[in-house]
């Protein structure tokens, strides 16, 4: 594997003294033992499949949003309403190939209270940070694989179980998606994708994205927010990368920030420049940086400085840090230099 530099026993032996002491005194080790929380979850893809739910009245009555953000956004039916569209989600349903699909992910998450609890612990994690903020609706459905962000609508937030069937599942071949994309589409992502899409939702009002700086720290923050509420998920599947890429990334950590530094990313206002740093795909391209080096870079660094800003500031709740839109002063005060 080709690297940026060959990390020496010493430095090693000090990176694995700062690791264990930061893990002795974890600050969002917290109790919610006495925080009680319960889920409103429906199962769209159940009452549509099943016919659990026949006519356009019970679907309306149960799911006032998602039915028009199903049927008009996620299949794009060419109508004007949802109330227009349900003949045709009617016949959709009836399809052979549509219904192969949904048998598999049927047979897969039939039993969602695993996922469901995981929910629910990560939700008392939010309650403890956010105690006034509301939990929304959580609504399961059948994408045909046509999204992979969690949709959020007015009164919930999705998620397509058929884009968490595990990267070998064979209709993702069908559906030419990246292989990229498919180390994220597993079942271990539902639990972090779905309070990251609630975290962007409740925070990007804070996002003044003017440079690079304000996106990293900005994806930063969210990762952190994983880390408060999804406390025992393993870091590669926060960000959506291998445990390999990861390790890449952490034994990299210091060339990464110093490539940054050298090539004037911080202050760079055009996003086409930095994207490539932010974005997935099947690893960075952009000149100076090794061959092997995955994508999400510029996210991994903005997550570690997040993480050193809030060991530095003790004071600094979760929701100041949600809420502070000055990132600049964040990546300043963390000190960050690894």
């Amino acid at each position: 594997m080709k690297k940026f530099f060959q990390l020496t026993a010493t430095a090693f032996a000090v990176f694995l003294l700062l690791f264990y002491t930061s893990c002795s005194s974890n600050r969002l080790d917290v109790d919610i033992s006495d925080i009680n929380v319960k889920l409103d979850v429906r199962h769209f893809e159940d009452d549509l499949f099943e016919n659990k739910l026949t006519d356009y009245q019970s679907f309306n009555a149960k799911y006032p949003s998602f039915l028009s953000d199903y049927t008009l956004g996620i299949l794009s039916f060419p109508y004007n309403s949802a109330q227009e569209a349900f003949p045709q989600l009617m016949l959709y349903k009836t399809d052979v190939n549509v219904r192969g699909a949904y048998n598999e992910v049927k047979a897969k998450f039939g039993n969602f209270k695993p996922y469901e609890e995981e929910l629910t612990t990560a939700y008392k994690y939010f309650k403890y940070h956010f105690p006034q903020e509301k939990i929304p609706s959580i609504v399961t459905y059948f994408s045909h694989f046509s999204l992979y962000m969690n949709p959020v609508g007015q009164d919930y937030i999705g998620i397509g179980l058929d884009m968490h069937m595990g990267e070998k599942f064979k209709y993702y071949d069908y559906a030419r998606i990246e292989n990229y994309w498919r180390k994220n589409l597993i079942p271990e992502s539902i639990v972090t994708n779905h309070m990251l899409a609630h975290a962007n939702d409740l925070f990007l009002k804070t996002h003044r994205n003017k440079n690079f700086i304000d996106e990293m720290i900005y994806q930063g923050k969210l990762l952190y927010f994983l880390d408060a509420t999804t406390p025992k998920v393993p870091d590669h599947i926060k960000i959506g990368m291998t445990q390999k890429e990861f390790e890449w990334c952490k034994a990299e950590e210091k060339n990464i920030w110093a490539f940054i530094v050298k090539e004037k990313y911080l202050y760079d206002t055009e996003r086409k420049n930095y994207e490539r740093l932010i974005k997935e795909g099947p690893k960075t391209i952009a000149s100076g940086v090794p061959e092997d080096a995955p994508a999400m870079i510029g996210k991994f660094a903005g997550w570690m400085a997040v993480r050193q800003y809030m060991n530095e500031n003790s004071d600094v709740s979760l929701s100041e840090l949600m809420n502070d839109g000055n990132a600049e002063n964040i990546l300043q005060e963390s000190g960050y230099k690894p």
